[in-house]
């Protein structure tokens, strides 16, 4: 195996979909960071006969008959544009109108009101402080899980790139000898390799099984997982590496037990 090849395929392949995932949601933590900032300096409107009734789950009657949102109101769409909706990834990961988007970060019936609504009541204007709020703390807590991720993929990567390349050499003296003695000698340290990529799966398991994400919105460790790696081939590829890599000792092992017999 040469350094050029890449020896932990799906490995790598999931460092770089964690890696523009932590972008991503540092992108959007920053983007609600400003939105809140920006919101915390608009004033609500003075509630009036045709203003949203938050209380009441809906507009009233008269809203419908006042079609162009007020000043304050008007300010908000305009920070959430600015800030969330600007993100680099936005076109790519979302791609939807204003209502869609802010329905699907802050339920449909607030993202309704305040993207399709005329006043910004008190009511209203604390309804989108507390959901924002809770949008940029989703993401708080999103960011170090993915972070960890990360580093747990690191070492992953980098322990199975020792051990291939350990294996490798093993399995290289193997085939270059018949002395009984030498091969179970090679075998011993192969079986040492072998227990070290076992330990790498074992960990792994522990990590994907015992990750605390309760807090990400009901996202536990197993669903985080899917969340990252449903589009790749393997939903656990640092699992599927370590059986490559332990494959390959085994089958080094193999050639040295066949050949003392």
């Amino acid at each position: 195996m040469s350094n050029s090849e890449t020896s932990q395929p799906r490995t790598e392949q999931a460092l770089a979909v964690v890696q523009r995932e932590i972008d991503c949601v540092k992108a959007e933590l920053t983007a609600f960071r400003r939105f809140r900032t920006q919101l915390v300096s608009i004033e609500p409107t003075a509630r009036s006969a045709g203003s949203v009734d938050t209380s009441a789950g809906g507009m009233s009657a008269l809203s419908a008959r006042q079609p162009k949102p007020d000043t304050s109101l008007r300010a908000v769409r305009d920070a959430y544009r600015e800030t969330v909706m600007a993100v680099p990834h936005f076109e790519a990961e979302y791609d939807d109108s204003l209502e869609a988007n802010m329905s699907m970060e802050f339920g449909p019936e607030l993202g309704t009101q305040i993207a399709t609504g005329a006043c910004l009541t008190p009511q209203l204007y604390e309804a989108l402080l507390t959901a924002s709020e809770g949008a940029r703390d989703e993401r708080e807590t999103l960011l170090p899980a993915l972070e960890r991720e990360r580093e747990s993929l690191q070492s992953v990567r980098a322990t199975l790139d020792d051990c291939e390349r350990r294996g490798a050499a093993l399995g290289a003296n193997a085939r270059r000898t018949t002395d009984p003695a030498r091969l179970d000698s090679i075998d011993n340290q192969l079986a040492e390799i072998e227990s070290e990529c076992e330990a790498v799966a074992a960990t792994r398991q522990q990590q994907l099984h015992s990750r605390s994400t309760a807090a990400l919105s009901g996202v536990d460790g197993t669903s985080l997982v899917r969340y990252l790696y449903d589009d790749c081939p393997v939903t656990c590829p640092a699992l599927a590496d370590t059986v490559a890599c332990l494959d390959m000792i085994r089958r080094h092992r193999r050639h040295c037990i066949v050949s003392t017999r």
